[in-house]
């Protein structure tokens, strides 16, 4: 045979079985995008990189398309973090969107269809809430207990349960720190806080004698 034509004859081949090889590594995925861990996602775009093949989910946050066997899905929707998720052994995906809010994000995420008005609010309020309020603006623990605590008073480093008003008894509340009992709480930042509260009532038979002036308890993020 000719050296030339055998040369050529061997590319095609070479380029027939690579092509039939290469589509018998693509895969079926499927899988569900959502935001909030429960919320779905419409209309957000899954690429799967190196099939080049792409599709949008439904309004259950739904996705199929073919990929490779070790493909890379790229997930992108306005007002949502990208993800880039690998294509392993499983065929079905459930995928989360992190959303950092501020006003461009919340328009487009809504104007595109991703999610509705109501159902993003209601999502960044629950995680807010989650997340403990936000007592940066205050200058020191003491400032904070001042004006979040009623049934306390603040005298420079010490903390009094208004209540007792006797004076043979010190009414110092006792300081409890991640459910760990301090003596000291002025290492306590603000912006550390997730949650604070005064107890005065019977629940602070757990701390015995410690607790019989009310207990501060402070939770931090």
């Amino acid at each position: 045979m000719n050296p030339k034509l055998y040369f050529i004859l061997s590319i095609l081949l070479f380029l027939v079985f690579g092509i039939e090889s290469k589509s018998q590594d693509k895969i079926k995925v499927s899988g569900t995008v959502t935001f909030s861990k429960n919320i779905p996602l419409n209309k957000v775009k899954v690429l799967a990189f190196n099939s080049g093949e792409y599709t949008y989910t439904d309004s259950l946050g739904h996705f199929n398309l073919s990929s490779f066997k070790k493909d890379i899905l790229i997930i992108s929707a306005s007002g949502f973090e990208k993800r880039n998720v690998k294509v392993g052994k499983q065929d079905s995906y459930m995928v989360n969107l992190d959303y950092k809010n501020n006003p461009t994000n919340f328009k487009d995420a809504v104007s595109n269809g991703h999610i509705s008005e109501n159902a993003l609010q209601q999502a960044i309020n629950s995680g807010q809430q989650k997340k403990g309020k936000d007592y940066s603006t205050y200058s020191s623990i003491f400032e904070l207990i001042s004006s979040e605590i009623y049934d306390v008073r603040v005298s420079g480093s010490i903390v009094y349960n208004k209540k007792i008003l006797s004076l043979n008894s010190n009414p110092q509340v006792l300081y409890v720190v991640d459910g760990k009992v301090v003596a000291d709480i002025s290492f306590v930042a603000p912006a550390d806080v997730k949650t604070i509260e005064f107890i005065d009532d019977v629940s602070t038979a757990m701390w015995g004698m410690q607790g019989a002036n009310g207990v501060l308890k402070i939770t931090l993020k």
